[in-house]
């Protein structure tokens, strides 16, 4: 008999916290999520055996050969061992059938149903063999069902104000050593001379004197749980070990949003967009795009360096990136590596989850001079924690015809020039800037302008540009970007919304309606 089914709808009972908290006072270790749901999943098991050895002695088994009277307790293993009271016993009625009974069995849940009994045919369940064992071990019901369990014990203990958590452990409030300021400020202290390295939890211990006859992963944790309720500390592990930062010596662009990376998202039909758009959606991989991505990820994965991220030393953390950054730890800012893969040098990054970019790549661009729509090319490094980065250079310079940009008051003027190629780009989305500060300028100036009439003016000179009087969507995408930041859905829908202005050609090239 399988009884995997009557953990589909766990729910996690008062009991069950009452006994983890008691294992964790037992043993004085904090434990993951992953541990306490194991241990919750074999205590729940230990309870249905005993649960099921009592409930067989109690009640006779249900066998259909057998004759049952009103008021008999019966238990039914196939049916996930539960039991009722016969209420009522009956003649069967089936001319196909010898002589047999109808017994009715009101269950414990209110439910009443009927089975037959005294039935001299033969029938699997007169000869199946039952023993005080459920036939699924606690391994097999992790497997199956563990990820639904976590979920429903991790928002219990998050609710319950007796459990307290760092990361992914999680231990009893009452039993954490207490952190005083004083052994805080020490902290402090090492981080500031440390001079932005981060540093494990354990580089502080030796300096605080905590109580010897504690554990040390109580040690651990207790400090840890203190340092993030500090304003002044950051936790910014890459892996599942802990490291800390002062916050006050985060790069800048750690702390606050970049500004050509803000993004106030825009109402729009996206109902409107059809399959084709769509790709093109998909294929520009933008971190503010409502398409998740699905499937493997194939490694080196490549993509091209729009403006936004151009202009702040950035690279999207699209949800195809965050399959390849660090992201599984819950903090918003983690440090990690980034290897070069072209001068074989490390240098640091930053995953910001809340802002959804990779930080640290202002001097890669610049040593390259890598510029909007080169190719960049990502992998996983040597090592845990380590991105590996690399750029297509293009061995001597050559100039070449380009779309150029440059600012005039506050508005862009789009051209065809020449300029330096230093690298392989996507032609659709290159656009040479020979004064990024003016950008920054005509973004400040342009902030309040409507998106339509910004999506006009620049697709009527990119347009211009075209001997067929057009442009492609992606060529759009890249240039409004210089200024606004805007996702590909809310952009395309401009143009779907207006079908006496626009009118797509065909392979996402449109072109203005005379």
């Amino acid at each position: 008999m399988n009884d995997l089914n009557v953990w589909r709808n766990f729910q996690v009972m008062p009991g069950d916290l009452d006994y983890l908290a008691n294992m964790l006072v037992e043993h004085e270790v904090p434990r993951t999520l992953v541990e306490l749901t194991q241990a919750l999943i074999a205590y729940r098991h230990a309870q249905l055996e005993a649960l099921a050895r009592s409930a067989q002695a109690e009640y006779r088994l249900y066998r259909p050969a057998e004759t049952y009277q009103v008021g008999e307790r019966v238990l039914f293993p196939h049916l996930g061992r539960q039991s009722g009271i016969v209420t009522a016993v009956r003649p069967g009625a089936n001319p196909e059938y010898p002589p047999f009974q109808v017994i009715q069995v009101r269950f414990e849940t209110g439910e009443t149903r009927e089975f037959a009994a005294s039935l001299t045919l033969e029938h699997p369940l007169n000869a199946v063999m039952y023993d005080d064992n459920l036939s699924s071990s606690p391994e097999e019901i992790y497997a199956t069902y563990g990820e639904l369990i976590k979920a429903q014990l991790q928002q219990a203990l998050a609710t319950n104000r007796q459990f307290v958590a760092v990361a992914d452990q999680w231990f009893l409030r009452e039993l954490l050593l207490e952190i005083d300021p004083v052994q805080l400020n020490i902290v402090e202290a090492i981080l500031d001379m440390a001079n932005g390295t981060a540093l494990p939890t354990e580089a502080f211990l030796a300096e605080l004197e905590l109580p010897q006859e504690v554990s040390r992963e109580l040690q651990i944790f207790s400090l840890e749980y203190a340092l993030e309720r500090d304003d002044r500390f950051d936790e910014v592990g890459p892996t599942g070990k802990a490291l800390w930062v002062l916050r006050r010596m985060e790069p800048a662009a750690v702390l606050e949003v970049p500004p050509a990376l803000r993004y106030v998202p825009t109402p729009y039909n996206r109902a409107a967009l059809d399959p084709t758009v769509l790709a093109l959606e998909k294929q520009l991989d933008d971190e503010w795009s409502e398409i998740p991505f699905e499937g493997k990820l194939e490694q080196p994965l490549t993509l091209v360096l729009t403006a936004p991220h151009w202009l702040s030393g950035t690279l999207p953390l699209t949800p195809r990136l965050a399959r390849l950054f660090p992201t599984a730890r819950l903090t918003d800012h983690i440090l990690f590596t980034f290897h070069d893969a072209l001068s074989g040098e490390d240098f640091k990054g930053w995953v910001v989850r809340s802002g959804r970019y990779v930080s640290g790549l202002a001097e890669f661009y610049a040593r390259y001079q890598f510029g909007i729509g080169a190719y960049l090319d990502l992998a996983q490094g040597p090592a845990e924690g380590v991105i590996t980065i690399k750029g297509r250079p293009i061995r001597g310079r050559r100039g070449d015809w380009l779309r150029a940009v440059q600012v005039e008051g506050d508005r862009l003027i789009f051209r065809e020039t020449r300029a330096p190629v230093t690298c392989e780009t996507d032609p659709l989305m290159a656009i040479y800037v020979s004064d990024p500060a003016a950008l920054r300028r005509a973004a400040e100036a342009n902030k309040r302008t409507p998106l339509e009439a910004l999506v006009d003016d620049i697709f009527v000179q990119l347009a211009a540009l075209s001997p067929q009087r057009m442009t492609h969507a992606a060529t759009l995408y890249s240039a409004v970007n210089l200024v606004r930041r805007v996702a590909p859905g809310p952009l395309l829908a401009v143009l779907t919304a207006k079908p006496h202005r626009y009118t797509m050609l065909g392979d996402n090239y449109w072109a203005l309606k005379e």
